[in-house]
């Protein structure tokens, strides 16, 4: 038969002498506080980041319906449409504002904007332009982007123009 040993520990005895603790020290809370601190400072512009890019995908999915319809409406009339209502689209943004295309009539180019609602938002969206182009019996498109969420951006006048106050984006 196997006989186990007992265990023993001189540790164990003193820690059940002492007087149990209750709570933490203010030192210990002030390290805990600092840390959340600091964690939240670095995390936190990463976050307004991401949710200001989360709402320009509504002004980028919009822009790219307006093309669409655009082009469709030109390969019917041979002119791009003056206003949205004729396009059939129903452009009531929460976080952009879209204004009336500029289509020139008896010209192959009309231009698009979405121009974010928030300007003075930590973190809001960045506005954007968008050109679409029958040229050489095919369609172009371009999307400009702007710097910052001032800064209103147009496309160019042709299709092999830069963007004015933004950069292009393909």
């Amino acid at each position: 038969m196997i006989r186990l040993q007992r265990f023993t520990s001189r540790w164990l005895p003193r820690q059940l002498s002492r007087p149990a603790q209750q709570g933490f020290t203010l030192i210990e809370l002030l390290v805990a506080i600092l840390i959340m601190g600091i964690l939240t400072s670095i995390g936190l512009p990463t976050l307004v980041r991401q949710v200001g890019k989360a709402r320009e995908a509504e002004a980028k999915n919009a822009l790219s319906s307006i093309g669409f319809a655009q082009q469709g409406h030109f390969f019917e009339n041979r002119q791009f449409a003056p206003t949205y209502s004729i396009l059939g689209i129903d452009l009531n943004g929460k976080y952009f504002d879209f204004p009336e295309p500029e289509s020139i009539p008896n010209t192959y180019r009309t231009k698009s904007q979405a121009i974010t609602k928030e300007t003075n938002a930590l973190g809001s969206s960045r506005n954007y332009a968008y050109g679409t182009y029958y040229v050489s019996d095919s369609y172009q498109v371009i999307l400009c982007q702007s710097p910052d969420n001032i800064t209103i951006t147009q496309v160019p006048d042709d299709s092999t123009g830069d963007c004015i106050d933004g950069v292009r984006i393909d």
